[in-house]
């Protein structure tokens, strides 16, 4: 019994720190939205997060941002990460910005921290964090 308990325990334990490089890009990328400069009232609810921001000449929209993916391209050694890919669909008054062609339709101060819709990120070995530019 105690052995079952135990495999049971470092299985966890590894599922866990799959995942949390993962989770780590998904933070970096909520704090890239945070930091723009342009949002006021943050909150931020597991994979979403919600604030108000200008869009056009709307001062006060209501944005919405939820995260649909975050995957990572491990380097040679297979488990440092190098590069992470985040897809997200965006909101503003209710109403999805879906990006046209190259074009991402979101406010500069979004699109100057490095984030959209779909968005990277390199793993920077030396400050162990991600890098949006």
């Amino acid at each position: 019994m105690k052995k079952r308990l135990l495999v049971l325990g470092l299985g966890a334990v590894v599922v866990a720190c799959r995942a949390a490089p993962e989770q780590q890009l998904k933070d970096s990328f909520v704090q890239q939205i945070a930091s723009s400069g342009i949002v006021r009232d943050f909150q931020q609810k597991a994979d979403e997060v919600l604030f108000a921001a200008k869009y056009g000449e709307r001062l006060d929209a209501q944005w919405r941002v939820h995260v649909d993916s975050a995957s990572i391209e491990r380097d040679a050694d297979g488990t440092t990460p190098y590069k992470g890919v985040i897809k997200s669909s965006w909101y503003v008054n209710g109403e999805q910005i879906r990006p046209r062609g190259d074009q991402s339709d979101l406010p500069l101060a979004f699109l100057d921290k490095g984030i959209a819709q779909e968005c990277w990120a390199f793993w920077d070995k030396r400050n162990h964090q991600w890098s949006w530019k």
